[in-house]
């Protein structure tokens, strides 16, 4: 019973750490999305993908911003291995 247990509740730590939402403030918005990452798999979507999925056609980018989740670089190694990613993107209409 304790193991099943325990297998639940990582598997909803895992999935429900994901989040991705916009914020507006008259005519400027943002969005942002996170992931989380185990050994290179993205649970439970790839957050650069998703935020500018949320970003509407024609909008004016002001920033961009996503942290490091490739395999040429340390850091993103690190966070493909077992880290959070978070993509971030200010724009305009």
């Amino acid at each position: 019973m304790k193991k099943k247990l325990s297998l639940a509740l990582a598997a909803f730590a895992l999935v429900g750490t994901s989040c991705v939402g916009v914020r507006s403030d008259g005519n400027r918005h943002s969005v942002h999305a996170e992931a989380f990452n185990i050994f290179g798999f993205t649970v439970p979507a790839d957050d650069q993908a998703t935020a500018w999925a949320k970003v509407p056609a024609g909008a004016t980018i002001h920033t961009a911003y996503s942290s490091p989740a490739d395999w040429t670089s340390v850091v993103g190694a690190l966070n493909k291995i077992f880290g959070f990613t978070a993509t971030h993107i200010t724009y305009t209409n």
